[in-house]
C-alpha cells in the first residue's frame, strides 16, 4: 500500500499543527494565570516565545509545504484550541467546586 505524495504534507502539517497549537495554548493558559497572580515580569518571556514559536512553525510549513501544509496545520491549530479550551474549561470548574465529601 503506497501513500499518495501530495498526503504526506497534509498530514505532517494536521500532525504539526495538533503539536504547536497545544503547546501554544497551554502556554497562553499560563500567562494568563500569570497575569492574574501578577507575574507580569515572568509572562512577558513567555508570550515573546508563544509567538515566536507559532510565527516560526507556520512560516516553515508555508516554506517547507505549501498551501495544503499550511492549511492542515492551520485546522490542527483550531483543533488543539479547541481541546486545550475544554481542559482548562474542566480544570476551572474543578477547582471552583473543590473537593466533594461522600455521603455514605
Amino acid at each position: 500500500m503506497t501513500v499518495p505524495p501530495y498526503l504526506l504534507p497534509i498530514i505532517a502539517g494536521a500532525l504539526a499543527g495538533l503539536t504547536l497549537g497545544t503547546l501554544f495554548f497551554r502556554g497562553l493558559a499560563a500567562t494568563a494565570r500569570l497575569y492574574a497572580v501578577g507575574g507580569v515580569r515572568r509572562a512577558m518571556p513567555l508570550y515573546l516565545l508563544r509567538l515566536a514559536g507559532a510565527t516560526a512553525g507556520f512560516t516553515i510549513a508555508a516554506v517547507w509545504g505549501g498551501a495544503e501544509a499550511l492549511l492542515a496545520m492551520l485546522a490542527g491549530f483550531q483543533l488543539a484550541r479547541s481541546v486545550v479550551v475544554r481542559r482548562e474549561r474542566r480544570m476551572q470548574e474543578g477547582a471552583l467546586e473543590g473537593p466533594q465529601e461522600r455521603m455514605p
